[in-house]
């Protein structure tokens, strides 16, 4: 797991990642309270932005292996590039499973959650870190310049922020602007969640879930076929 290690270790380098990965979830879960105690949609989409960026950020380092040509000489060593490219995901969404993991604990136990609530969430937000990744690893292999791959980024965030649901509900969308958001995957965690809270865990929660696998599988399967840099 030499590969794993040394992600790991260059994205808690970065200033900007280790905000984003480690302090910006950790401040958002234990200080502030009301969105979790009462409305934890709210903390949810909060963490749901966190998490997109975070994983954008520890992802450039396969975008900068691209361009300096990393990937190619990979090829010719011990490791594969398959293992080359797993490796690093795991770097990418190890902290995340960590963030979900903490939530649970501190709304099972601080926030009173129940349990139904609690597993819901961090089922919903598994899937949502594993979907995340993979659009990140996606993007990284679509660009082949940084400042470009940055500056999109940007503006595509906040289009998926705004009709994914993380910014507000899309219920107060024109109603031809509501379902814009069902072509990225944070649309159908805000539905996940939004049902498990109004109504448990019923049949919708495990298809709005289902869904945001199928996106993760996309995302991969698209980044899979991007080739040299």
């Amino acid at each position: 797991m030499t590969v794993f290690k040394y992600a790991l270790f260059r994205n808690l380098q970065n200033p900007f990642s280790f905000l984003a990965t480690s302090v910006g979830p950790i401040a958002l879960i234990f200080l502030m309270t009301d969105i979790w105690t009462y409305i934890p949609t709210i903390g949810v989409s909060y963490l749901a932005m966190l998490m997109i960026w975070s994983s954008h950020l520890s992802s450039v380092i396969i975008l900068e292996d691209r361009i300096d040509g990393s990937i190619i000489r990979i090829a010719v060593s011990p490791v594969s590039t398959l293992s080359y490219i797993t490796q690093n995901l795991f770097a990418i969404i190890i902290p995340s499973f960590m963030q979900v993991a903490i939530l649970a604990i501190v709304g099972l136990f601080r926030y009173n959650w129940s349990a139904e609530l609690t597993i819901g969430i961090f089922i919903s937000l598994i899937l949502f870190s594993i979907a995340n990744t993979a659009f990140a690893f996606c993007w990284s292999m679509v660009f082949k310049k940084k400042e470009n791959s940055k500056w999109a980024f940007l503006v595509v965030t906040i289009l998926i922020a705004f009709f994914g649901g993380l910014m507000m509900p899309t219920e107060i969308l024109p109603d031809f602007m509501q379902s814009i958001g069902a072509i990225v995957h944070p649309y159908w965690l805000m539905r996940a969640v939004n049902g498990l809270v109004q109504y448990g865990i019923t049949l919708n929660f495990w298809l709005f879930n289902l869904v945001t696998v199928l996106f993760a599988i996309a995302y991969l399967l698209l980044g899979g076929r991007r080739k040299g840099v």
